[in-house]
């Protein structure tokens, strides 16, 4: 699936993922291919992603993302 974070200064990620951890208003959530169209507001907290077998995060401040059709894009104001 395809994850796009994208920030007020302009892009921190896009590329093919297996997965994506978010840190949900809910409460965490993971996601992962064919995942059900959401919508959800984001907390502050990390973005963890995969790429193979190598994991990497970003910490946001807050934000939303949308998710469908295997593309997730996450809208959001990293810290520092």
């Amino acid at each position: 699936m395809n994850l796009s974070i994208i920030s007020p200064s302009g892009k921190l990620f896009n590329g093919t993922v297996g997965s994506v951890k978010l840190p949900g208003a809910l409460g965490p959530f993971q996601v992962l291919s064919n995942h059900a169209p959401t919508l959800s507001n984001l907390i502050p907290g990390k973005i963890t992603y995969t790429v193979g077998a190598i994991s990497s995060s970003i910490s946001i401040r807050g934000g939303f993302t949308s998710i469908a059709d295997n593309q997730v894009m996450v809208v959001c104001e990293p810290m520092g």
